[in-house]
């Protein structure tokens, strides 16, 4: 048992805070364990580290056992020093992926949902990937619009932004999903584990997903996804609006415009765009004909856009 207490927030004489040792809980000693390493000084032996830490000898051992269990560091087996671990690296890169993420899109969210008119969103998939959060939005100016806040959890199976990203998953964590249970969010809300299947290849061959009150009443999205660079998804940028402005003439234009903005995310991220530039040319976009797809267009009713 640890005998040795320090009260909080007192310094060691090496200018490194101190740990209240007779704390029940690690957690604030494993963090001031993984703060000692800095690109100033990236190697640490036990000693060392207990000594900085001004801790017992068996709790620094302790520390850096479960540290290594869980790869946030590594020994290096001839000079016996610690360094970081490729999980602590990875959570480093994660981080530095989402702030640059928000960085980079925020222009070009603005200038979609200027452009549009509608509100435009930035979703990232979940930590353990089961589901989709709302990373950054830019509101409509209109008084009806769809409203997001980020943070927000989003089922991964409904929803233009959200398919886009299943559709782009690994295979074996997009069949997690899909066979588990899908629930039916409003009335076009894709439930049936086939048809969801289906819907997530035509997503993948066109490089772009559309929905039609899949999350709620009259809403509607379309949506493309960024990718690695194997081709799995890392975000989806996405227009959506109220049923009252969905136009199949505005559909071709917003298309568009997503391309272009998704296209310029991709190149300051080294990332891809999911949709191809001949997109257009294949047929995969609809054409500019006029028409209240609301009221009658069928085809913007199917499964795909918010």
């Amino acid at each position: 048992m640890d005998t040795h207490a320090e009260p909080s927030g007192l310094k060691s004489q090496r200018g490194h805070r101190k740990v209240d040792s007779s704390s029940p809980q690690l957690l604030e000693r494993t963090f001031a364990v993984l703060a000692l390493f800095t690109s100033e000084r990236q190697e640490w032996t036990t000693t060392q580290i207990g000594r900085e830490c001004d801790l017992p000898v068996p709790t620094t051992y302790r520390i850096l056992a479960a540290l290594e269990r869980h790869r946030f560091v590594v020994r290096d087996e001839i000079t016996k020093r610690f360094r970081l671990g490729p999980a602590a690296l990875a959570l480093g890169r994660n981080a530095k992926a989402s702030t640059d993420l928000r960085t980079v899109s925020m222009p070009v969210l603005q200038r979609l949902c200027a452009s549009s008119g509608e509100t435009t969103l930035l979703v990232v998939p979940s930590e353990n990937r089961l589901r989709a959060i709302c990373l950054e939005r830019v509101e409509s100016p209109k008084s009806l619009r769809l409203s997001v806040e980020p943070g927000r959890h989003l089922p991964l199976h409904a929803g233009a932004q959200q398919k886009a990203l299943l559709a782009f998953f690994p295979a074996a964590e997009a069949e997690r999903i899909i066979s588990g249970p899908l629930e039916k969010l409003c009335k076009s809300t894709i439930d049936d584990p086939e048809r969801l299947r289906k819907e997530l290849q035509a997503i993948r061959r066109k490089g772009w997903a559309r929905s039609f009150e899949e999350t709620n009443i009259g809403v509607w999205g379309v949506a493309m996804t960024l990718l690695d660079e194997l081709g799995f998804a890392v975000a989806s940028v996405g227009i959506a609006g109220p049923r009252a402005r969905l136009e199949r003439s505005s559909l071709s234009k917003w298309l568009k415009l997503l391309h272009t903005g998704v296209e310029e995310i991709a190149a300051q991220m080294s990332l891809q765009c999911s949709c191809s530039p001949n997109a257009q040319g294949r047929g995969d976009w609809p054409d500019g004909e006029s028409k209240d797809a609301a009221a009658s267009d069928g085809e913007l009713k199917a499964p795909g856009a918010r």
